[in-house]
């Protein structure tokens, strides 16, 4: 399904202000690319980041939600510190 949806294309129509056009011009021919592609690849690289952030916020939230037990269970493996290891 997820291949399904990469592959299909849909036209949408939106509004932007002239002067992100005229920035969305000027970098795509510097790019060489279409404006199309070049609004294609941003938006898909905007989003991409977003989910990174979603799921770095969710490790992160993770970690702390069980640092009492991560802590606890490290105590488990103080037995070495003395070994000379």
């Amino acid at each position: 399904m997820a291949t399904e949806l990469a592959q299909t294309k849909k036209r949408i129509n939106i509004e932007l202000p002239g002067i992100i056009i005229h920035k969305l011009d000027k970098l795509a021919r510097k790019v060489d690319s279409s404006r199309s592609e070049l609004i294609r690849r941003l938006i898909s690289e905007s989003l991409a980041e977003k989910e990174r952030g979603e799921i770095e916020l969710a490790m992160k939230e993770g970690y702390v939600a069980n640092y009492d037990f991560i802590k606890e269970s490290g105590k488990e493996w103080d037995f070495t510190s003395g070994d000379g290891i």
